[in-house]
């Protein structure tokens, strides 16, 4: 089991410096992080930073090719599917054996709610098994994930109180998600 979680973070969309790194001696550091950015009161997304998974080579850029690995963690979008019943249910049915934080983004309304996935990985995944393992989460969850979101390098707006959005922040007990 990965016990430690760590993330590259980026002040914009425009930012590809990846010396911004944080470590977390585990899940719990890693969960409650997220839950302290999810009180922030933000305008919108641009007013957000952005986190990825992705570990870089030292002194490169954000490029699918300087990514080595994928520290402990994986995130999936859910933007475009529509939840009969209650949020909460919907997402532990979808992974119900899986540590997961799930919190929603600046677009998300009460009637389309549009939230990210944060499910915890068991181990580090070395980038040349990123592609396979990213294909393999993505047909286990069918339509739900936004197959868009695919690369290596890719970046996760924080959780946040937006404005004009239905905000919301909720996890899930479970394992971290097996990747071999």
């Amino acid at each position: 089991m990965s016990s430690k979680i760590s993330l590259t973070s980026f002040y914009s969309i425009k930012d590809n410096k990846t010396d911004k790194r944080l470590d977390f001696s585990g899940w719990e550091h890693f969960e409650k992080f997220l839950y302290a950015l999810s009180e922030r009161k933000l305008p919108n997304k641009k007013s957000a930073e952005l986190i990825s998974p992705a570990i870089y080579e030292p002194g490169t850029t954000r490029l699918n090719k300087t990514t080595t690995e994928w520290a402990g963690w994986a995130a999936v979008d859910v933007d475009d599917i529509e939840i009969k019943g209650e949020l909460s249910d919907f997402v532990r049915k979808l992974i119900p054996k899986w540590r997961f934080v799930c919190y929603s983004t600046a677009s998300s309304t009460i009637d389309r709610p549009k939230f990210r996935l944060v499910i915890e990985l068991e181990e580090h995944i070395p980038a040349e098994r990123i592609r396979h393992f990213w294909f393999a989460l993505q047909s286990y969850l069918d339509s739900t994930g936004d197959k868009q979101c695919k690369d290596l390098s890719r970046m996760y707006y924080t959780p946040a109180k937006y404005d004009s959005a239905y905000n919301f922040i909720f996890s899930g007990d479970g394992t971290p998600l097996n990747v071999t």
